[in-house]
């Protein structure tokens, strides 16, 4: 068998977290690909460095998570 039948019926227990888990991650991956070209163009607008953008950015995903808990 591919799947180890142990494996098979941990995942069968424990699908919604799983799928809560992975949605999650999914979009945070998003969010930060979605966000991480926008970042220069920001440093460029704002004339701030790229350390002080890259924090901002941190900051607020940071809260984020801290709220979801």
């Amino acid at each position: 068998m591919i799947v180890d039948e142990r494996i098979l019926s941990l995942f069968k227990r424990n699908w919604q977290h799983t799928l809560t888990y992975w949605s999650v991650f999914f979009s945070f991956g998003l969010c930060i690909a979605f966000l991480g070209p926008t970042i220069l163009d920001l440093r460029c607008q704002t004339q701030s460095t790229l350390q002080e953008i890259t924090w901002v950015f941190f900051s607020q995903q940071f809260c984020l998570l801290q709220q979801k808990r």
